[in-house]
């Protein structure tokens, strides 16, 4: 009888190691199978909501495009009255300051004038009525 060789052992052990992978390797297998059904399951139902995600997603996108239009000329408009208020008070400032030249410059001496006038006609009246007093006084 001739003995079990070494090469009849190490077959023996490969064969013992491929069915313990192969014994191994089905569960995994069967759960990749399982693992893919549900991806594509997924995929299918994605593949059907996405159309309407992307057509309500493109909606958004032009609501906020119209939206940043509408800030942007609602920043122009608020810069144009920014602009106007400066001019505004730049023009009331001038008109201030022309209305004080023209005090200053025209309306004081005007009433300066005035009232040296009337000073002067009060005190010519008081000349003239002394005069009239003493007329009468005198006759």
């Amino acid at each position: 009888m001739m003995g079990v060789s070494v090469a009849d052992w190490s077959l023996a052990v490969i064969a013992v190691a491929v069915a313990a992978a192969v014994a191994a390797l089905v569960p995994a297998l069967l759960q990749i199978r399982r693992t893919a059904m549900r991806a594509e399951a997924v995929l299918a139902r994605v593949d059907g909501a996405l159309p309407s995600l992307v057509r309500d997603l493109d909606g958004l996108i032009k609501q906020l495009s119209r939206t940043t239009d509408t800030v942007a000329n609602l920043a122009a408009s608020v810069e144009r009255l920014e602009k106007l208020s400066t001019s505004a008070v730049r023009s009331v400032d001038g008109v201030l300051e022309t209305i004080g030249h023209a005090a200053r410059d025209v309306v004081l001496p005007s009433l300066a004038s005035v009232a040296g006038f009337v000073s002067v006609l009060r005190e010519g009246m008081e000349w003239v009525r002394p005069r009239r007093d003493r007329r009468r006084d005198g006759e």
